[in-house]
């Protein structure tokens, strides 16, 4: 959901081309019905044991590092967009002029890569290799990634910001698995927006062993809002049904209310919901000032970043 003008047995194979991290999320863990493999790494987390992470607003200067020295903790993950802005390559810059703060945080990236520029039918596997050599420079220094391709697709064609039907998609994405599927510690990540009916988001499945992490980005207007009311449906459809890991890679409230947004934050990070969505691993919110203040650390007063902060270890 960000525009811009300028993180296992491993689920996937192959040898490692890189720099496996000491303490690692996603990457060699065994699948989620495993649940006596504990958290290795030592980033924040919510009350609740889920791993928490940020979508900085980096083009604000609010990078990831500055929102550690507000909250006092370490970000589990951090999510950095970037656009395909042409069918002749893809140079990933806006991924990479990050790569040391990123390797410096700990956290795994999540890696938005916005086909922009193109229409899914121009996703070749020279657009592809492109992506798996940006991809290959974080691993290489140890970052975990959960490579985001053409994400809420569902939604971005409908405007024309992505180019393409669901076919054409579930090409451009398998693709993009086959330049990236030996690549140790990328994790490929499918995300759709949120869509009313689950059986909407059905004919944009690539597959589950095209698939390693699934998630949706949705931003939720109540204040009874729960994981089961807002995730639980998709969740049961392709969490549990494909024994996958799901991490919410973007989420806040709508409108930008206080009380709104702190009562989401305690709903995902304090509240119990392990036991009944074992499969459930992170969240990343959206901490960004955009057409609403989605923030809950930066720029907001002690009183705010104090009841954020209470809802975690």
């Amino acid at each position: 959901m960000y525009l811009s003008g300028g993180v296992v047995v491993s689920l996937l194979s192959g040898a490692c081309l890189g720099v496996t991290p000491s303490k690692p999320l996603l990457w060699r863990r065994t699948p989620c019905s495993n649940l006596n493999v504990l958290p290795m790494n030592t980033g924040m987390r919510g009350n609740n044991g889920i791993y928490w992470g940020w979508n900085p607003d980096i083009e604000k200067g609010d990078n990831i590092s500055a929102i550690n020295m507000m909250t006092g903790r370490k970000a589990s993950t951090v999510g950095i967009f970037s656009q395909i802005n042409s069918p002749n390559g893809f140079d990933g810059h806006q991924l990479l002029r990050h790569l040391d703060e990123v390797k410096g945080s700990g956290a795994a990236l999540i890696a938005s890569v916005m086909p922009n520029g193109l229409s899914f039918n121009e996703v070749t596997p020279k657009i592809a290799e492109d992506i798996a050599k940006v991809v290959r420079q974080f691993t290489d220094q140890g970052v975990e990634v959960w490579l985001r391709f053409a994400h809420e697709m569902n939604y971005y064609v409908r405007p024309g910001t992505y180019r393409g039907n669901s076919t054409q998609f579930i090409k451009a994405w398998r693709t993009i698995h086959n330049a990236t599927k030996d690549i140790d510690g990328c994790l490929l990540f499918w995300c759709p927006n949120n869509a009313k009916l689950i059986d909407l988001m059905a004919e944009w499945w690539p597959g589950a062993e095209h698939v390693d992490i699934v998630g949706m980005d949705q931003y939720p207007s109540s204040l009874s809002a729960t994981f089961k009311s807002t995730y639980g449906a998709f969740y049961d459809a392709y969490a549990k049904k494909y024994n996958k890991h799901m991490a919410i890679p973007e989420t806040a409230t709508k409108p930008d209310n206080a009380t709104l947004k702190q009562a989401w934050v305690r709903a995902l990070a304090s509240a119990d919901v392990r036991a009944e969505f074992p499969c459930l691993q992170s969240v990343t919110w959206f901490e960004l000032h955009k057409s609403w203040d989605y923030r809950v650390v930066m720029g907001q007063d002690k009183s705010v970043r104090d009841r954020t902060l209470s809802n975690f270890r």
